[in-house]
């Protein structure tokens, strides 16, 4: 220190004052960073969780879930579209897929609405769509027949069939004049018990019939009633 204080003391008097002046400089600089460094504010969190952090956390989750629950998603999911051909007076016919609880009017309005010459009486617009059904709109002066008017109509058709097959069987059978006893003779359209006796006694009487025609001479049996059989009849 005492050379310290020797050297300063020699030193001129515009010396001491550059010199005085640059220590103060180099003391304030230092004093001001130490101030500056010590005020430094903490590092702020972030306000949300990184992008792929959320991902993995959301992964790891739906993972805890999953596993949980014992059934992965595709299993326990069931397909419950309902695909449905729209024809008929819509603006645009065609397919389309609808949820199972939609109904006929959800059909209609997906195929843009009603045309001028559909017949609206005939459409019941609370009907539930089923998957694969072609729902067709009628035009006006158009029947379309539902589920149980086409039950009823085939219903219908199979017992006329029927009855029309009894008939065609028995206009089917070739009953010989000559031959046939009571019982065949009944066989024949029209042809009761009491016809079907007269038919022996003439024959027991007079013989063979020659011809159908000659069934003619038989009492009951006119010339109409004898054209009427002539494809059931031979001798």
């Amino acid at each position: 220190m005492q050379r310290i204080s020797e050297w300063w003391l020699g030193l001129s008097r515009q010396r001491q004052v550059v010199l005085g002046g640059v220590s103060v400089l180099l003391l304030s600089v230092v004093f001001g960073g130490w101030l500056l460094w010590g005020q430094r504010p903490a590092k702020a969190l972030p306000a949300t969780v990184p992008q792929e952090q959320t991902q993995q956390s959301s992964h790891a989750t739906s993972k805890a879930t999953t596993e949980v629950s014992g059934t992965p998603h595709q299993v326990s999911s069931h397909d419950t579209r309902v695909f449905v051909d729209v024809q008929g007076a819509v603006a645009h016919p065609g397919l389309y897929q609808f949820s199972a609880e939609m109904r006929v009017a959800d059909a209609i309005k997906a195929a843009g609405g009603l045309t001028g010459k559909a017949d609206r009486k005939q459409i019941n617009l609370a009907s539930r769509l089923t998957d694969q059904q072609q729902l067709q709109i009628p035009l006006k002066g158009e029947t379309v027949q539902r589920a149980g008017n086409q039950q009823a109509s085939s219903s219908a058709n199979g017992a006329g069939n029927q009855s029309a097959a009894k008939a065609d069987g028995k206009a089917a059978t070739v009953v010989n004049l000559n031959t046939a006893t009571v019982s065949d003779l009944q066989q024949l359209t029209g042809i009761g018990e009491k016809k079907a006796q007269k038919i022996v006694d003439y024959r027991t009487a007079h013989g063979s019939f020659q011809t159908v025609k000659d069934l003619t001479q038989v009492p009951g049996f006119g010339e109409k009633t004898v054209e009427n059989l002539q494809d059931q009849l031979t001798t």
